[in-house]
């Protein structure tokens, strides 16, 4: 016998920022993403009953063996009790592939670590009734941290936060009552460098052990996610956009100060966001940026101006641009089917 399980689970993009971690892969601040909605991973994982104790896990990455990841989800995999049952009685066969290309400032390991655990969890069957997407973010964070907050939309909270109720560490949990302003908000992810990051993100959170600002950029973030649920509530964008920049700048500020500093911003990166804060100082438009943990910028912009912003790419950036990718604020993922058959 065998059953494969279908699950697609998108990236999303912090707008406070997590960044230093302690203990299994924990939060040394609170930080708050958007949920993107084009830009997802889906993975297939097909399970085969067998006979033999050994353990027998397949990886596949767009029809191609990956043994990088191939050897991070391994470890994944045999790291976690809920899987024991699993592994021990299956052959795992995953297969994963990305609706957007790699390296273009979107992060794949945390849409790939929240599908992967949902159809995991889903196979292991071992989970109550209501408790599948607390679960699954709990577990996608071991493999990834920002994983955790792809499970719910728009907007989705990690961390624990003082008079948050059921703020955690340990998974995401959804922002409610969100302004219709920001439950449709748009981004447009501006790639100015589409090659690998020379720095991963693994490397830059570990500097923060030690680092000079660190309590400060603690302190200062779980503020800045207070403040942010109050935004995400009225709908004041000036002070969304205050907060979102604010936030990316200080991301970027962590690793050019820290004791091993590097520079993942590049020349393009400055000149595209002087043109965006040239454009909103001209236009009076509501639309902001942020950055992710690399070179390439994302522009934020309600859904009532898209036409002016895609002209503006189109005209005033395009040319310094390798591309730009059309995304939205999404609603989460999902297991798509849940399939028996004989092998």
């Amino acid at each position: 016998m065998h059953k494969v399980f279908t699950a697609k689970y998108p990236s999303n993009i912090a707008l406070v920022k997590y960044w230093g971690k302690y203990g299994n892969q924990l939060p040394r601040n609170a930080s708050l993403s958007m949920t993107l909605c084009k830009a997802y991973t889906e993975v297939s994982l097909i399970c085969i009953k067998k006979k033999n104790p050994e353990v027998e896990i397949e990886y596949f990455f767009e029809g191609s063996t990956e043994p990088v990841f191939y050897e991070r989800i391994l470890r994944y995999i045999k790291g976690q009790k809920e899987f024991e049952k699993l592994v021990r009685n299956y052959t795992l066969k995953i297969s994963s592939k990305n609706s957007f290309p790699h390296s273009a400032g979107i992060a794949s390991s945390a849409s790939a670590f929240a599908a992967i655990a949902a159809v995991l969890l889903k196979a292991s069957n071992t989970i109550r009734a209501g408790q599948f997407n607390k679960q699954a973010s709990r577990l996608a964070r071991l493999g990834s941290g920002s994983a955790c907050r792809s499970f719910y939309g728009p907007f989705s909270l990690w961390g624990k936060l003082e008079g948050i109720k059921d703020s955690s560490d340990e998974y995401a949990i959804p922002v409610e009552n969100v302004h219709k302003i920001f439950k449709s908000l748009m981004d447009a992810i501006l790639i100015v460098d589409d090659s690998p990051k020379k720095v991963s993100s693994s490397k830059g959170h570990s500097l923060m052990k030690g680092h000079p600002y660190a309590a400060a950029r603690f302190r200062d973030a779980n503020k800045n996610c207070k403040e942010m649920l109050s935004v995400l509530r009225s709908g004041d964008f000036e002070n969304f956009a205050f907060i979102t920049e604010r936030e990316a700048l200080s991301l970027h500020a962590m690793m050019m100060t820290s004791r091993e500093h590097y520079l993942l911003i590049r020349s393009g990166t400055v000149k595209v966001i002087e043109e965006i804060l040239r454009y909103r100082k001209e236009t009076g438009l509501p639309l902001c940026y942020t950055l992710d943990a690399g070179p390439n910028v994302h522009l934020l912009y309600p859904e009532s101006i898209r036409e002016q912003v895609h002209t503006f790419i189109q005209q005033d950036l395009y040319n310094d641009l390798k591309t730009v990718i059309y995304d939205r604020a999404g609603s989460g993922g999902t297991i798509l089917k849940v399939n028996n058959g004989t092998a």
